[in-house]
């Protein structure tokens, strides 16, 4: 079944150490970052557990979230744009400090 994960925009690190997991795919919706991707495998449920704020859901085929142990369906899947989130995220270095090298 597909999943997807809203988290807030503090959330970014945390998000960011997925940014290897193929198939996973984010949009930002306002305040919230979703993730969603097909199969979820046990070390990829223990990473999205661990995201601050995380709300995880099953997706339905035609959109509709599930609130991961709620049986009624509540909302929907942002429509996007979605695209790869190691393609969304941008790493940046820590700016040198003057004197290194």
């Amino acid at each position: 079944m597909n999943w997807a994960l809203a988290a807030p925009t503090e959330s970014l690190r945390e998000i960011a150490r997925l940014r290897q997991v193929a198939g996973v795919s984010v949009c930002s919706a306002g305040s919230a970052v979703w993730l969603q991707g097909e199969g979820l495998d046990e070390p990829l449920s223990r990473a999205l557990r661990v995201i601050p704020g995380g709300r995880q859901f099953s997706v339905l085929p035609d959109g509709q979230l599930i609130a991961t142990g709620m049986l009624v369906p509540s909302g929907r899947l942002p429509g996007g744009p979605w695209q790869p989130l190691a393609d969304w995220l941008t790493l940046q270095l820590p700016p040198q400090h003057q004197g290194e090298a």
